[in-house]
């Protein structure tokens, strides 16, 4: 049983959709419980859900959402949220707990540790311990996330170095970690950016002879999408035919477009919010960025590279595991606009080179990033967390 607080567009959601469908279906039978939007609209919120869930059904996987189950903290419905799952556990006696993402993680460990559940993975696509919450909230959630490991059979990280990441912080023991890259369709991203098929899809409102810097993500404090535009505002005064372009929903569209005006480049950021062609946009960018103030691997990245994009992306959490600086990309730190700006100037005064980036980068996203190949890794993982149980092979 697979527990996430949201099924939308976001990679987390994403994560556990292509999982749940790629189960070996001889060996697993999966089931999928998620919580609703609420409050939180960005990544598709309930449309996203309702999709995400006609695709189970429609793969003949069992779902149940938990209205709930939200992301924000309420004392009452995570209560009614924790009883809800534990009744759920009791019925279906699984024999796996799969949870994703921090709310989902505490309450569904919580829940299955009562209700008897043999073994309990956690993934938890990144982590909350800074950038997220304030000081006091997110050592807080630290505290948390120390004690629930110690109940967990075992943990997934998204890389290497969010596993390094974890244990630092004191969360979880190495023997507990293993590590499973996001997957992705490579070949659709592949396909889309392909030669002969980079165009400029519907609504990028940029000129033909445009330099298309682009992003993706909900545009969230966390993402750092502040720092793009500020360091987008450096160098655009150096090249005319420069045009942002940041692909993703959140609450902080009016407010990067009133920063775009005051910084004087609002007609060249285009602000597209949710698409569900990503991979024809990023065949209409020239440069990716990824501004992240914190990522546990960035699912995003993956598919700019896949793509072929010269890509510039924060030196947090996963992401140096997956860009090598200077062959595959350029890394910099989390909220340098200063820093941003000097490795846009780069890459756009070196076409060049950033063209052989791009193609390193699409060469370095092997069958390793696959969801096949994570949907294996997973699956490795529970059999070793079951023989760690005692008792025979699931």
């Amino acid at each position: 049983m697979h527990v996430i607080t949201r099924l939308d567009w976001g990679g987390s959601a994403q994560n556990t959709l292509l999982t749940a469908l790629g189960h070996d279906r001889t060996a697993f039978e999966p089931f999928v419980v998620a919580g609703r939007a609420g409050h939180w609209d960005a990544q598709g919120g309930d449309r996203a859900t309702e999709a995400i869930c006609l695709r189970l059904t429609e793969a003949g996987i069992r779902w149940v959402l938990l209205p709930s189950l939200t992301r924000e903290v309420n004392p009452l419905k995570d209560l009614v949220t924790l009883w809800r799952l534990f009744t759920l556990f009791r019925k279906e006696r699984p024999a796996v707990v799969h949870t994703h993402t921090s709310k989902a993680g505490a309450l569904g460990r919580l829940a299955a540790w009562l209700a008897g559940v043999p073994v309990l993975i956690h993934t938890p696509h990144g982590h909350i311990f800074y950038g997220h919450f304030g000081r006091l909230a997110s050592r807080l959630f630290l505290r948390i996330e120390r004690i629930l490991a110690r109940g967990t059979t075992r943990l997934i990280a998204l890389t290497e170095a969010e596993r390094d990441e974890h244990l630092a912080c004191r969360v979880g023991k190495a023997e507990q970690f293993s590590v499973a890259p996001s997957g992705i369709d490579l070949a659709r991203f592949r396909e889309a950016a392909s030669e002969g098929l980079r165009a400029r899809p519907p609504g990028f409102d940029c000129p033909s002879e445009a330099f298309v810097i682009g992003s993706v993500g909900w545009l969230t404090e966390v993402k750092g999408h502040r720092f793009l535009i500020e360091a987008f505002a450096m160098v655009k005064p150096l090249h005319p035919n420069l045009h942002l372009v940041i692909v993703g929903g959140g609450g902080l569209r009016d407010a990067y477009l009133a920063l775009a005006d005051r910084l004087g480049v609002h007609g060249s950021v285009h602000l597209l919010g949710e698409r569900q062609d990503v991979p024809e946009c990023l065949a209409g960018m020239d440069l990716f960025v990824l501004p992240s103030l914190n990522e546990g691997m960035g699912r995003a990245l993956i598919e700019a590279m896949a793509a072929g994009l010269p890509v510039v992306a924060s030196r947090v959490g996963g992401v140096p595991a997956i860009v090598e600086d200077r062959r595959t990309g350029l890394l910099v730190p989390a909220g340098d606009a200063g820093a941003l700006a000097s490795a846009l100037e780069e890459l756009v005064q070196k076409p060049e080179w950033a063209k052989e980036l791009g193609v390193a980068a699409s060469r370095s996203i092997g069958e390793r990033f696959s969801s096949e190949a994570m949907v294996r890794a997973i699956e490795s993982s529970y059999d070793k967390a079951w023989a760690a149980s005692g008792r025979e092979r699931l």
